[in-house]
């Protein structure tokens, strides 16, 4: 994991590819939970996030994020991912 400077919101850089897949749940949500209000996560991974958008959208609520993708495959995915609102 990786942060970036140079901008007015906090960027976290994560790749779960090396990461094996029973542990990426919790890597990335973990990552995501870490991030204040206006941060963002830039998540690299080998197949359609999707997934992790329903799940941010079933337990925090559409208007806590913002889910945006950068690249979509074949082999990598790149997206961003910026939390607009604290949930509880």
């Amino acid at each position: 994991m990786a942060v970036e400077a140079g901008s007015a919101a906090v960027v976290t850089v994560l790749d779960v590819r090396p990461v094996p897949p029973k542990h990426r749940y919790d890597t990335i949500m973990g990552a995501y939970e870490a991030l204040l209000p206006g941060g963002v996560l830039k998540l690299v991974v080998d197949h359609d996030p999707k997934c992790m958008y329903y799940t941010l959208r079933a337990t925090q609520g559409e208007d806590a994020f913002r889910f945006e993708y950068l690249e979509r495959g074949p082999e990598v995915w790149r997206v961003r991912v910026e939390k607009t609102a604290e949930t509880e």
